[in-house]
């Protein structure tokens, strides 16, 4: 049902939002408690950031075509919004759009196998490291039916020994690529750096 939900909403506002230099980031439609919530998340084409007037603009279009197709039988509060600065990055183009940028990531196990080192010859291996969150910079997506990412970040080798609040020595950073498949990852949204 949810999945013809979105279907459905990603339809009917595809040439409205190219109309006005938007697009759809993601749309969702969950039950919270007892509530059902239609979430549609939207972007600008032309680089500028989503104002309140945008996400007005596409709530009243939404609103007014869902009202002529009564596709949804339960009551449900529908709510228009940027992805933030902080954007979880989702499908595929998400991943592309994103090369080259830092991005935090959250693993439901600690990462286990080896990482490339960078800045040496070999390998550093990341099992006992208790690695869940971190992060770099995305380089690579490799999409298909093994999608998996790898980036580019520095890790802390002596973390699983160090007291909370301690210093981290240089000498026990390394700089090394993690490859991770996205079956692994919780969240990677991109992170937020004000200069």
């Amino acid at each position: 049902m949810a999945n013809k939900v979105v279907s459905l909403v990603e339809d009917l506002i595809a040439g409205f939002l190219k109309e006005n230099d938007l697009t759809l980031w993601d749309a969702e439609f969950t039950k919270e408690g007892r509530d059902w919530f239609l979430r549609v998340f939207i972007d600008r084409t032309d680089g500028e950031y989503v104002s309140t007037d945008d996400c007005e603009l596409v709530s009243q279009f939404l609103s007014e075509k869902l009202d002529e197709r009564d596709p949804i039988e339960q009551n449900y509060y529908l709510e228009v919004s940027s992805p933030g600065m902080d954007r979880e990055l989702i499908k595929p183009e998400h991943f592309m759009a994103s090369l080259g940028k830092e991005v935090e990531v959250k693993t439901y196990v600690p990462i286990k196998g080896y990482a490339e080192l960078t800045e040496e010859e070999g390998q550093l291996e990341l099992n006992g490291l208790k690695i869940k969150d971190f992060s770099g910079i995305l380089t690579e997506y490799v999409g298909g039916e093994e999608e998996k990412v790898r980036l580019r970040t520095m890790v802390d080798t002596k973390a699983a020994n160090r007291k909370p609040g301690a210093r981290v020595s240089p000498a026990a950073l390394k700089e090394c690529i993690i490859e991770l498949p996205l079956k692994d990852i919780a969240k990677i949204n991109l992170a937020v750096i004000f200069e």
